[in-house]
């Protein structure tokens, strides 16, 4: 019944009102919608395959798609991208923070954004932690042959993802030695021809892209026209501004100036960092703070990535932040049944309320804003 209740809220979460919440579609919407996809599509573009894939089989089959059904692939990636969130932080810190962290990325308000929009957003909160899952499964379980080749198709597909490419470069560093221990796993001559062929064979399609319409420099995630020095340094600084401090003024993607992260979260976020900082020596910290360095330099760029590939690394610094408090408070009254029931309490209202707040935010406030009313005067 628990596993029933949890699919019943993630499935309203993300496809509740999900055509008719804004009244209409953006032009960037609109854009997608109208864009070719299928082998010809692909092929003249293969960048964004992962969510390109699930557009060109639900507009085959939808042939007369509306405002729905062009959001539906995206609130597909968002729910992969909870599920895959949920599973790690349960592989980092248990059930507990685990249902409490996952509560939270869900109901947030960038979330449920980018879930909810026909944009190519989604893929970089797809990606992170199903990237960073992948790297727990294969640590977990290094004799299976199914996480080597999992990890390494996964790999091969997000390189399609602009941007991505640094990303995955940093992640092979950090794991050399598993990919090396993978190639000597397998000991037939078959098996290891096939773990070569499934992270290899995707490059062809990505280089032939770049003879047609895609580019090296927006494959890279570079912009297409580089600012001044001066200004480089002023986007960087904003990377930070608009993470912790005041949202990007973006009424499509976004209400107002409001922070991307409440308060709760917010204080979440700074325990998980100060706890990484801390344990700056251990694996996990540099592999997420080398991630995070990274994001931020592409975000700063202004080119195809946005700060959707740094949310999804506050999230699992807040979840971090929460096992630690809640470590912390079990340690000071170890067994005393009344203090630790309080302890667990208070973080659960306030992570209720955190989720309330959000979900309002969405649900409420953001469509009733003129200014992301304004940008969704499309029909279809």
């Amino acid at each position: 019944m628990l596993t029933a209740l949890i699919i019943a809220a993630l499935v309203g979460l993300l496809l509740y009102r999900l055509g008719s919440l804004i009244g209409g579609i953006s032009a960037n919407e609109q854009a997608v919608a109208q864009a070719t996809y299928g082998w010809h599509g692909m092929y003249h573009n293969p960048l964004y395959l992962p969510l390109n894939l699930i557009r060109s089989a639900d507009f085959f089959i939808f042939s007369h798609h509306g405002q729905t059904l062009t959001r539906l692939p995206n609130a597909l990636f968002g729910a992969a991208a909870i599920i895959s969130f949920g599973w790690l932080v349960r592989l980092w810190h248990g059930n507990r923070t685990a249902i409490f962290a996952t509560a939270l990325f869900a109901c947030g308000a960038w979330t449920l954004h980018v879930s909810r929009l026909a944009s190519y957003e989604v893929l970089y909160l797809w990606a992170i932690p199903t990237l960073l899952l992948a790297n727990a499964l294969l640590n977990a379980t290094p004799t299976r042959k199914l996480a080597y080749y999992g990890s390494v198709c996964l790999w091969a597909v997000l390189l399609f993802i602009p941007g991505m490419v640094w990303i995955v470069a940093i992640n092979l560093f950090w794991q050399r030695k598993l990919v090396a221990e993978g190639w000597q796993h397998f000991a037939k001559w078959w098996q290891r021809l096939l773990y070569v062929v499934i992270g290899l064979v995707w490059v062809p399609l990505v280089a032939l892209g770049f003879s047609q319409q895609a580019t090296i420099t927006n494959w890279l995630g570079f912009p297409t026209r580089w600012a001044a020095p001066l200004d480089l340094l002023r986007q960087l600084a904003l990377v930070p501004y608009h993470l912790f401090i005041r949202g990007p003024h973006n009424p499509e993607l976004w209400l107002g100036r409001a922070p991307i992260l409440d308060i709760f979260t917010l204080v979440a976020c700074i325990f998980g960092i100060y706890f990484y900082v801390l344990n700056r020596t251990a694996k996990r910290s540099k592999v997420l703070a080398s991630f995070a360095l990274a994001g931020i330099i592409l975000v700063a760029f202004g080119g195809p990535v946005g700060l959707s590939i740094l949310v999804p690394l506050l999230y699992l610094f807040a979840a971090t932040g929460i096992a630690y408090l809640t470590r912390e408070w079990l340690k000071v009254f170890p067994v005393n049944p009344l203090a630790r029931t309080f302890g667990i309490s208070l973080i659960a209202i306030a992570v209720a309320l955190s989720c309330v707040y959000n979900v309002r935010a969405y649900f409420v406030a953001w469509p009733h804003n003129p200014a992301s009313s304004a940008v969704f005067r499309y029909h279809r």
